[in-house]
């Protein structure tokens, strides 16, 4: 019975390829609408064969499909609507489904090809129709683009490859500025979407008609069929790299170091995923004269894996890095906070309150501070008097008590810090650095602030150990991260409320057993001693020259802590083979 099949499979098979050798109507789709309305007509009595096909036949019958010629008249056609009825027989074994899979998406992909960037192709012999979903606000997009398109911007990773039905595009459209487009990149709204085939028919005129169903992927989704049913194609990462190529928040590094002002108004907290009620926020704060862009291989390594993109949402911080980072702490705790309200107050629910933070550099001096508590002890540093004291300068003091008085944030489970000058960096106090800090241009929005309350407060009532630090304006980033800086020593004395995780840089070795070989340890700008943290649940040593967020040991030392449970903190194992 099999070989019978068989044999009048291959027969069918053979008479469509000789047609297609012998006459011009099956060539290909030609722009004569004559010719091209005659295939349609046989491919209707193909069509029709295939209904009445069993799954054995189609078993048999489809695979060839995928060896046709190029110049085969309505190939794509054929392996679409073959595809279709072999997925919709149950029990394939995963070869066969392998195998309709590659027919489906193929096929798919050729009559993408032919509309976009459009959403309609038309022609006498063919119409299609994209059915493009909405965004997570109701809001259209504007662009299409084959995800297929893209390749990874940087040369050690490959192609991204996923699995499933339906073929993947990158829809985009403008940021609007307003409501929730507030928190994602200024650069515009990308979003993944995965096309799947809705609607196969036959008009009057003989015009075959492909209606194209676009489906919003935020997490993973099924396509239906009569008997069975299959994943859908997933591929989150291409959005992220057509932000990439958009992104021109590099264009604010330096600015955001030596002329904050022009990159104050960028400060902010900006999914690159789809802010959603029911994942957990992964927060990245970047460090000094630096961009969420240095947070690539950790996005993309979050995004190319299942588990991991099932679970987390993820955040990127930006502020300008000229003024302190207890400055910017405040302010980023402040956006935070909005943030995590809003999506509260939308009836999110409790994994919000699991939100892991990565910081790297300076931005691991901010990650601190949203799991400290300071009570008065980093006020007291700074002034003599406390703030119930100084009624007399209510106004100036509302604006700035926040910075030097705060609370870890409860909606925080754990925080991992990378290259964290803790106990600060030599380096600020370098020739270097004391010339670079010439030419740091502070926001008036901080240097009022401050010069107010010191000129409403009394130059007397700040303590000596700060006024070199608090007097023309303020400090800058650079200065605080002194070691000599009252401040920043203060942070190392007070508790973690929540699990720390420690990633340590060295240009050298990799590992230390006592003092004195630990103290020959630094990634060139962080010394161990300064970076090392004794109450972290663990510490691990990477390769690094201050750029840890790089280094393949420490992206696969930060996927394990996030494949923990929220609430859990434990060893996660080396990160180093």
């Amino acid at each position: 019975m099999q070989t019978r099949l068989k044999t009048i499979s291959l027969f069918l098979l053979c008479l469509f390829l000789l047609g297609g050798c012998t006459s011009p109507h099956f060539l290909k789709l030609l722009p004569s609408t004559k010719r091209a309305l005659e295939a349609n007509q046989l491919f209707s009595y193909q069509y029709a064969r295939m209904q009445q096909m069993d799954a054995a036949e189609l078993a048999l019958y489809c695979p060839d499909l995928l060896n046709l010629p190029d110049e085969t008249a309505n190939k794509s056609l054929l392996q679409l609507s073959c595809a279709q009825f072999w997925l919709s027989s149950s029990h394939l074994t995963n070869i066969e489904l392998q195998q309709a899979t590659r027919l489906y998406n193929q096929s798919l992909t050729h009559f993408l090809q032919l509309m976009l960037p459009k959403q309609k192709y038309r022609h006498p012999a063919l119409r299609i129709v994209l059915e493009p979903p909405l965004d997570e606000t109701g809001l259209p997009f504007e662009n299409f683009v084959l995800a297929s398109d893209f390749q990874a911007i940087k040369s050690h990773h490959q192609q991204i490859k996923g699995t499933g039905l339906g073929v993947s595009l990158v829809a985009a459209r403008e940021n609007t500025g307003t409501g929730w487009d507030k928190n994602y990149p200024p650069e515009g709204i990308f979003r993944s979407v995965t096309v799947s085939l809705k609607e196969l028919k036959f008009n009057k005129d003989l015009q075959i008609q492909l209606t194209l169903q676009g489906h919003m992927m935020q997490e993973a989704a099924e396509l239906k069929f009569s008997s069975a049913s299959y994943p859908l194609l997933f591929d989150a990462a291409s959005s992220y790299l057509w932000l990439m190529q958009q992104a021109k928040l590099a264009d604010l590094e330096l600015p955001g170091l030596f002329n904050a002002e022009l990159a104050d108004n960028k400060l902010g907290i900006y999914s690159v995923t789809p802010l959603q009620k029911n994942k957990q926020p992964l927060l990245m704060i970047h460090g000094l004269n630096s961009s969420p862009l240095i947070w690539y291989e950790l996005t993309m390594a979050v995004l190319q894996d299942e588990e991991l993109k099932q679970r987390y949402q993820i955040w990127h911080a930006f502020y300008p890095s000229g003024p302190p980072p207890f400055y910017n702490s405040m302010r980023l705790r402040k956006k935070l906070d909005e943030l995590h309200h809003m999506l509260k107050a939308e009836g999110g629910s409790g994994v919000l309150d699991q939100m892991l933070v990565v910081g790297h550099s300076m931005g691991g001096i901010i990650s601190k501070t949203l799991v400290q508590n300071t009570d008065y002890l980093l006020w007291d540093i700074s002034f003599t008097e406390r703030p119930e004291q100084i009624g007399y300068a209510q106004k100036e003091l509302d604006k700035i008590q926040d910075i030097f008085i705060f609370k870890a944030r409860p909606y925080i489970d754990k925080v991992v810090f990378m290259d964290t000058p803790h106990g600060g960096s030599e380096s600020s106090e370098s020739i270097l650095a004391k010339v670079a800090s010439w030419f740091i241009n502070l926001p008036k929005n901080f240097t009022l602030i401050l010069s107010n309350f010191i000129l409403k407060l009394g130059p007397d009532k700040v303590t000596l150990p700060m006024r070199e630090y608090l007097s023309g304006g303020g400090p800058h980033s650079v200065q605080v991260l002194s070691p000599r800086h009252p401040l920043l020593q203060g942070l190392n004395k007070l508790e973690y409320q929540r699990p720390v995780y420690s990633i340590v840089g060295s240009d050298g070795a990799l590992s230390c057993k006592d003092e004195k070989s630990c103290s020959q340890i630094s990634d060139g700008v962080v010394p161990f001693f300064s970076a090392h943290q004794a109450k972290a649940v663990q510490e691990i040593i990477v390769p690094s020259s201050h750029n840890s967020y790089q280094s393949p040991h420490a992206i696969a030392f930060l996927q394990q802590v996030l494949r923990q449970p929220a609430g859990e903190a434990k060893i996660v194992g080396k990160a180093i083979e």
